[in-house]
């Protein structure tokens, strides 16, 4: 066993730490500094102000703690010396800060707080963020459906149930399906940002501080809203990053259906999409190829995603306040937000350059049988038959055109008829013009006009709304981000003043 030194192992702990410690476990935790950097600093920044707006902290240690707190936040989160032989990233800055100011002032840092308190401030602040930048990707990629939905709104095509033509639609209605599910999952990363909004600043250990430490003024320095009030709650809390995970393994899965819908679509079977070359790949040996290789990417981060959370509530089958939880969430939290982030933005830039093919999805509509249920619907509509019959009797009449290798269009009342004697023991009228428009799949479109069907009025009815709920986003959106910057522009301010005094 080889020893190292470790910053912060105080007076209690004989000698280094074992370098199997810091290979295992040291280096995994430093290895979490660069995504927590900006958040670990910020932390520091307030709880500093706070010691000094308290009064417990003054004089040049005070001037010296706050300047040199200003120099590490201006260093990059990739360029800082996080060194796993000090121990975690909060050890390598608090060494970094000794080195900068003396001990007698960066000694001042752990004053009223714990180390894992910077740490859970600093996740904190980096999930709040990232949940933003998701929010915004997921409303991306409604705002390109939803573009691509208004030009196609009333272009025919057919809906697919177990990649079966199922009924009658318009691409611009099945585009919205997609949009809808990434609404929703914008909606949850904004309840998610919420949720992170509350302050764990200034809990303490875990029963609180004699410090003088105004937790709702640490609030405010980082841009938070209300308190987790309990201090225990507020050191240990990990419901809120499970519910983060899960929406990110539903966004992701979400997305994930998507792309399984596309690269079918997309297929030479299919025809009905094509991906832009900038999200496409060659093959290395078939020179015919164009590869959807974005939709792979889109797929396995879903799986990533699953095993994000499955992995975050295994950990957590322990007692309460335990390290386990937080030496896996701080570093599968930003890590899973940078990779949801990244392939959030990556579906919504396949969206948008997405080739639509309409001549070939109303081919596939007129080709296939997905009126059947219309005419079932017009044949019971005339009172002749209970709708079970009359689904009984269409069927028989498709099965009988598909043996004979025809198409939907040579279904005739006559046939309809004699389809009726084989199932159900007797005939049914229906007359020509009738039975022409419950075949046609555009008619059969116009006719359904319940809200969020296919009609021309229902689609524009969605289309308003969801042109409004986009706008809605947007603006918490900006809200948000300038909340975020405003508050991290007005913590500098406060500590530049203070060192200068």
């Amino acid at each position: 066993m080889t020893e190292t030194d470790e910053l912060g192992r105080g007076g209690r702990l004989r000698g280094g730490a074992a370098g199997e410690l810091v290979a295992a476990a040291y280096a995994a935790e430093s290895a979490h500094g660069p995504r927590l950097a900006r958040g670990l600093s910020l932390a520091d920044l307030a709880h500093a102000v706070a010691l000094v707006e308290g009064g417990d902290l003054a004089g040049d240690d005070a001037g010296s703690l706050l300047r040199g707190l200003l120099e590490l936040h201006a260093i990059p989160g990739d360029e800082f010396p996080w060194d796993p032989s000090l121990g975690d990233a909060f050890n390598a800055r608090e060494a970094e800060l000794e080195r900068r100011v003396g001990q007698a002032a960066a000694g001042w840092l752990s004053a009223g707080r714990p180390r894992r308190e910077a740490f859970r401030v600093a996740l904190r602040l980096t999930a709040r963020t990232g949940a933003r930048e998701l929010h915004d990707a997921l409303v991306d990629q409604a705002a390109a459906l939803a573009r691509h939905a208004r030009v196609t709104s009333t272009v025919l095509a057919t809906d697919y149930t177990y990649l079966q033509p199922a009924q009658p639609t318009t691409v611009g209605h099945l585009l919205l399906a997609y949009a809808y599910p990434a609404l929703r999952d914008a909606d949850r990363a904004g309840a998610s940002h919420a949720a992170l909004g509350a302050s764990v600043a200034g809990a303490g250990g875990s029963a609180g501080s004699r410090w003088s430490l105004d937790r709702a003024r640490l609030a405010e320095l980082l841009g938070g809203e209300g308190l987790i009030e309990h201090a225990k709650d507020a050191a240990w809390q990990i419901d809120v990053y499970l519910e983060l995970l899960a929406t990110l393994a539903i966004a992701a899965t979400h997305q994930s259906q998507l792309g399984q819908d596309f690269e079918i679509y997309a297929s030479r079977e299919f025809g009905l999409v094509e991906l832009a070359d900038a999200h496409s790949r060659a093959s290395a040996l078939m020179p015919q190829k164009k590869n959807p290789y974005a939709l792979a990417a889109i797929r396995t981060q879903a799986g990533q995603a699953a095993g994000d959370v499955t992995g975050a509530l295994v950990a957590v089958h322990t007692g309460s306040a335990r390290t386990d939880h937080f030496h896996l969430l701080n570093g599968t939290v930003p890590r899973a937000l940078d990779e949801a982030v990244a392939i959030a933005r990556l579906t919504a830039s396949v969206l948008e350059g997405i080739e639509l093919r309409p001549e070939r999805f109303a081919q596939i509509a007129r080709e296939s049988f997905v009126t059947a249920a219309d005419v079932a619907d017009v044949l019971a509509l005339t009172g002749q038959l209970d709708y079970r019959s009359a689904h009984k009797v269409v069927g028989r009449a498709v099965r009988d055109l598909v043996d004979a290798g025809e198409p939907p269009s040579q279904l005739t009342p006559h046939r309809l008829a004699e389809a009726a004697e084989a199932a159900i023991g007797r005939p049914v009228e229906l007359d020509e013009g009738t039975l022409r428009d419950a075949l046609d799949p555009a008619s059969c479109v116009a006719a359904r006009r319940q809200a969020g069907s296919s009609s021309e009025a229902a689609m524009a009815e969605m289309l308003d709304g969801i042109d409004a709920t986009l706008a809605e986003h947007a603006s918490w959106s900006e809200t948000a981000r300038e909340s975020e910057a405003n508050a991290e522009t007005a913590l500098l301010a406060r500590t530049s003043e203070l060192a200068g005094a």
